[in-house]
């Protein structure tokens, strides 16, 4: 037999089973489990990219709200799940890049027991003052802060939280020194930046959009690493901070490590091309999320790039994992 067509013989053989199982797939219902709770951004994600990629998977794609550990509980089922597609995991930046550092006993390797499959979309952002603080842009902010060590505090809702990481960062990068305090609800730190009890905060601009209408708070910045076109007036943080290391709070499909690279495209194609449609990313959108929608290997290096800047975060913020 020719060398040539032995070799391809053999090369097609040894792929069979591998396409045969990206043909096959899906052949039951997927279960898609979410870490937060119905009605939450996480959940509201999952769901608007289910109702179309379902159909075009030809199989039912069930959600299911696993609460609880900060979305470990969800991450760990996942984690532990057989490797064929059929229970996935709708992971976040806290899930896969900051428990690991604050967490003493983490019950799965964020890279080895997951499988990248798209990073959906992720929050834009912005740092939010009070009112009365006499600070338009964090150029101002950051020299107020100087002229007032240890004055300016920001609230967010915990220790920890890629909120309180930013914060920190904020503090890093321009060498100030500011008061953090943490808070139990939104409610309760919305209020708090209202009454002055707290001078900044961190929020989604839709979240705070009648308060900043009104003029009670302000939109100084956006954390993101680009302007945010719903705010396109309003500079990002490294605009006046260029030391300040921008991340984002991304919403992620995994499924347990060693899903089969057939399976992996599978999915990839279809919440990909959901999350393309006009109607999809328009309700994401009004969600102040940015899509994003990236190939498996552009999840694995985001996510790579934010643990090393959560690591140095919390390392230099003094955040002792409990």
């Amino acid at each position: 037999m020719n060398s040539r067509l032995f070799q391809a013989l053999t090369i097609a053989i040894l792929l069979a089973p591998t396409l045969s199982l990206g043909q096959a797939y899906p052949s039951k219902p997927i279960r898609v489990l979410v870490p937060f709770p119905a009605a939450s951004i996480p959940d509201i994600i999952a769901r608007q990219v289910i109702d179309k990629a379902g159909p075009a998977l030809g199989q039912a794609v069930i959600v299911e709200n696993r609460v609880g550990a900060g979305g470990r509980i969800a991450a760990t089922s996942v984690a532990k799940a057989a490797p064929d597609g059929y229970t996935l995991l709708l992971g976040s930046a806290s899930t896969h890049a900051v428990a690991p550092h604050i967490v003493k006993s983490m019950p799965y390797d964020p890279f080895q027991d997951f499988t990248p499959i798209t990073n959906t979309s992720s929050a834009a952002t912005g740092v939010v003052v009070n009112a009365a603080l006499p600070v338009n842009s964090i150029r101002e902010l950051v020299e107020y802060a100087k002229k007032n060590p240890g004055k300016v505090a920001f609230g967010t809702n915990g220790i920890g939280s890629t909120h309180h990481l930013r914060g920190e960062l904020i503090k890093m990068a321009a060498g100030i020194d500011m008061i953090h305090v943490p808070f139990g609800g939104s409610n309760e730190l919305v209020t708090a930046v209202l009454a002055g009890t707290v001078h900044m905060t961190f929020s989604v601009p839709g979240a705070m959009r009648q308060l900043i209408q009104a003029g009670k708070v302000r939109l100084i910045a956006m954390t993101t690493s680009k302007r945010y076109a719903a705010a396109p007036n309003v500079p990002t943080v490294e605009e006046d901070l260029p030391a300040y290391e921008s991340f984002s709070d991304w919403f992620a499909f995994f499924g347990p490590g060693g899903l089969q690279r057939p399976i992996v495209n599978r999915l990839n194609s279809e919440t990909v091309k959901a999350l393309n449609l006009p109607d999809v990313r328009t309700a994401l959108e009004g969600q102040s999320l940015q899509v994003i929608a990236s190939t498996p290997e552009e999840l694995a290096q985001q996510m790579k790039k934010d643990f090393a800047i959560y690591a140095r975060v919390v390392k230099a913020a003094g955040i002792v994992p409990e």
